[in-house]
């Protein structure tokens, strides 16, 4: 447990012992995914937006575990359960060594980077020694992505990423806590998908030692600049039991809300490496487009029709209150992203509230977003979020001139066709997903 001293300030001891239903709604959650953290230059603009955010509101920062580390994690798995402890130990050695390099490279003067190293390493060190001790267990594991065991091995990338940027954070000028996520995020013991105790989140975060100085400054009514910010990682937690857990793929972006909802947050932002939510995936179509606003639904089934933008549970814990969030750019902060919010206020905001007119769709598009489905390497699904007439004509000649099965749900139109490539025709279907693109979104 963290050290209590900061409850002996007598005003901020009453007011977290008091606060069990308490809301305060004064402050943002800001989440950054592992994109926007891969290098010392990522970690720079993120700094630099959480300064200047932390002006204009109090933040709470979730983080994603840097760049491709869950990945490697992934794979110092499979290496523990064949008993290759030599290749985990040099994989979760080089998972540290970026830490390290990214970390120190964010700070400049030389005795604040001597400090940081020193404690970089004491703490490296402990984690390796825990991880490894995770790695022996797991040898020989029937199912060791859905284990506790697993879950133990994918948090040390949200635990190390968290306490080092908290770190820098400090030496970079900015008051700041770091938080251990799994002392709030308390979940079930469905391992690599657990869902978490809601009821129990606001009692977590309002009591939290650690989080005594963030709630106590809100409390007095400092000035924004004043009040520091709390950090700590996204997509883990921890059992009933103990044992460490994760919420599944993007998890963090559902710790974010899930924090939104638990502490009254005005506003929730994600920032990511993509201007906002796009046509479809800007990394295999190059003229994916831009969608500048959203429903909550209509996210919610780009999310389940298999777009990597959300995960599919995110704004489940927001839509009651109606809190807006907004996806960003780390890297092109002018940009203003995609806005979320519920169908009431896009309705609210149009002088004619006929269904049709709040959609975002721009003229001359077949449809609001394209998702996309691998099931295997022969076969694709292509699902269009609400289709117009033209799109549902245009998908319904491709069905009947390709003999392809069309179906249709809540969450789109669904095409099953041959694997595709974004720019490689298959003989069986001759267009690429950069052609279908952009014949829906010209």
């Amino acid at each position: 447990m963290r050290d209590l001293q900061l409850l002996n300030d007598d005003a901020i001891y009453s007011f977290l012992q008091n606060s069990d239903a308490t809301v305060i709604k004064t402050h943002s959650i800001v989440k950054f995914g592992g994109s926007s953290l891969a290098s010392s230059r990522a970690w720079r603009h993120v700094i630099d937006h959480i300064q200047k955010g932390r002006v204009e509101q109090p933040l709470i920062v979730v983080v994603s575990a840097i760049g491709k580390t869950t990945r490697s994690l992934v794979g110092c798995i499979e290496y523990a359960t064949r008993a290759e402890l030599d290749k985990v130990d040099g994989g979760l050695t080089e998972i540290w060594q970026t830490h390290k390099e990214i970390a120190l490279e964010c700070i400049e003067d030389g005795q604040s980077r001597s400090e940081l190293q020193e404690k970089i390493d004491t703490f490296l060190d402990q984690l390796h020694v825990e991880a490894m001790s995770v790695a022996n267990d797991l040898q020989g594991h029937p199912s060791p992505l859905s284990s506790s065991y697993g879950d133990a091995m994918l948090s040390f990338g949200e635990r190390a990423t968290s306490q080092i940027f908290q770190w820098v954070l400090q030496g970079s000028g900015i008051p700041s806590i770091a938080v251990d996520a799994r002392e709030v995020i308390l979940t079930d013991e469905q391992h690599g998908a657990a869902s978490v105790s809601r009821d129990k989140l606001n009692s977590a975060f309002m009591q939290h030692p650690a989080l005594a100085s963030f709630w106590g400054a809100i409390e007095r009514e400092h000035p924004s600049s004043q009040v520091p910010v709390p950090v700590l990682g996204g997509f883990i937690g921890r059992s009933h039991t103990g044992q460490a857990t994760t919420l599944g793929f993007e998890g963090s972006d559902l710790t974010a809300t899930l924090i939104a909802e638990a502490t009254g947050a005005i506003n929730v932002t994600i920032f990511t490496d993509v201007d906002g939510i796009m046509t479809t995936d800007p990394r295999v179509v190059p003229t994916a487009k831009h969608i500048p606003r959203l429903s909550y639904d209509e996210a919610e089934d780009l999310a389940l029709a298999g777009a990597r933008v959300l995960h599919p549970k995110t704004l489940s814990p927001i839509m009651s209150q109606g809190l807006p969030v907004r996806v960003r750019n780390t890297f092109n902060p002018d940009h203003p992203g995609t806005l979320i919010e519920s169908s009431r206020s896009l309705l609210d905001q149009s002088s004619d509230h006929s269904p049709s007119n709040h959609r975002p769709y721009r003229e001359g598009w077949m449809a609001i977003a394209m998702a996309y489905t691998h099931l295997d390497t022969t076969t694709s699904i292509l699902t269009f979020l609400h289709a117009t007439q033209e799109g549902q004509s245009q998908l319904r000649h491709w069905s009947e001139s390709y003999a392809l099965p069309l179906e249709m749900d809540t969450h789109g139109w669904h095409l099953h066709v041959p694997y595709l490539h974004a720019d490689h025709p298959n003989p069986a279907f001759p267009l690429t997903l950069q052609a279908i693109h952009d014949i829906f979104f010209p």
